[in-house]
């Protein structure tokens, strides 16, 4: 399994404190550790979106959206729930 980052996720990212970032990055470490051993815990709020397109919470206030292929996770964005919200409404 491929793990990759869009440029739309590192500029989501960037608007957040460092403190933010830190947490944001230990969680995507986490996650990807947990897909890695095809354990994951209930705890990561995963949601299905759209077909392929995924969501995981990072803290109380913070979703982090996802394309997950056989071969490849793709992450995308980061951002509040309305935040994201916006960011689907742009992909139609």
């Amino acid at each position: 399994m491929r793990y990759s980052f869009d440029a739309s996720f590192h500029r989501s990212l960037k608007r957040f404190d460092p403190l933010q970032q830190v947490e944001i990055k230990r969680r995507l470490d986490l996650f990807i550790r947990a897909l890695a051993a095809q354990c994951l815990p209930a705890g990561f709020g995963l949601t299905k979106l759209r077909p392929e397109l995924w969501e995981i919470r990072s803290g109380l206030a913070q979703r982090i959206l996802f394309w997950r292929s056989k071969e490849e996770v793709r992450f995308t964005f980061v951002g509040s729930h309305d935040e994201v919200r916006r960011f689907l409404k742009s992909l139609r």
